[in-house]
């Protein structure tokens, strides 16, 4: 009998527990789907991540390919730019030689107008004593001339005995003694205005030698000077002397001052008319 009911209350037990552990088998089931479900969801984000990881690659790759075209464009523009700076700092030295050797060649030229000058002077200073050498010789001979009739005026006052005639002969021999003997005294009349119509063409005084009595003036064709033209040079409608041609230059006339003239008013740089 106990065993009887040992075993009913063992049957019963089995039971009990053969539904519980149904029950739990279920809800594991259940478990097990909801934790396959989220493994799915979750792979498919995980797969959704990657193909985004994926792309995100894609684009970083793709951005570092561009950045590094970009900064070989940047290295070339660099490259370009050092040598453009190059390139100016070469023209700009060889500006500044050119500016120096065109600086050279404008002092070379000042230089050799100023020897050209000096060598025109030079030559027209020879010719003047030339001609003051000329001068002189012909000045001896008037001098010998003028002792000849000094002579013969006291040999005719010897042979006088009359009054009359000794005053006479005093009168010729005073008239003889200022006729006879050479005056290089030169007496400059007053400057006088002259009318505009009687000037000739204007020219600029290039260089002046009061001392050795040359003047240097601008030549043009216009002048129509030759050597021994003898002309007056008119300044702010004012004479201020006249001179007598030496040389003729192509851009150059040289002559002498004649005596009377007013130096001081003949400043190299001015502008003068000729008057012939």
């Amino acid at each position: 009998m106990i065993l009887r009911i040992l075993a009913i209350v063992a049957a019963l037990a089995a039971s009990a527990l053969f539904f519980m552990g149904k029950g739990k088998l279920a809800e594991q089931q259940v478990a097990t789907q909801k934790a396959e479900q989220t493994t799915q969801a979750v792979q498919a984000e995980l797969s959704t991540a990657n193909e985004q990881i994926s792309a995100l690659e894609t684009r970083l790759s793709s951005e570092r390919q561009a950045l590094a075209d970009e900064k070989r464009k940047l290295e070339s523009v660099r490259s370009e730019m050092y040598t453009a700076r190059q390139e100016v700092s070469r023209t700009q030295q060889q500006l500044s030689e050119a500016k120096k050797s065109i600086k050279d060649l404008e002092n070379t030229a000042k230089r050799l107008r100023s020897d050209l000058l000096l060598s025109e002077q030079s030559l027209a200073a020879a010719s003047k004593e030339g001609e003051i050498s000329q001068l002189n010789e012909r000045i001896a001979e008037m001098e010998k001339s003028n002792a000849k009739l000094k002579e013969s005026l006291e040999a005719a006052k010897a042979q006088t005995s009359s009054a009359r005639v000794t005053a006479g002969g005093t009168g010729v021999a005073g008239s003889l003694s200022t006729g006879g003997a050479y005056s290089s005294t030169y007496t400059p009349t007053a400057s006088q205005a002259l009318p505009t119509a009687s000037l000739g063409d204007a020219t600029t005084i290039q260089s002046l030698s009061a001392a050795n009595g040359l003047i240097v003036l601008a030549n043009n064709p216009q002048l129509g000077l030759s050597p021994g033209t003898t002309v007056k040079l008119i300044k702010d409608m004012q004479a201020i002397g006249s001179i007598q041609v030496v040389q003729v230059k192509d851009e150059l006339v040289i002559a002498n001052i004649l005596p009377g003239a007013k130096t001081r008013s003949m400043n190299p740089g001015s502008t003068v008319s000729i008057l012939r």
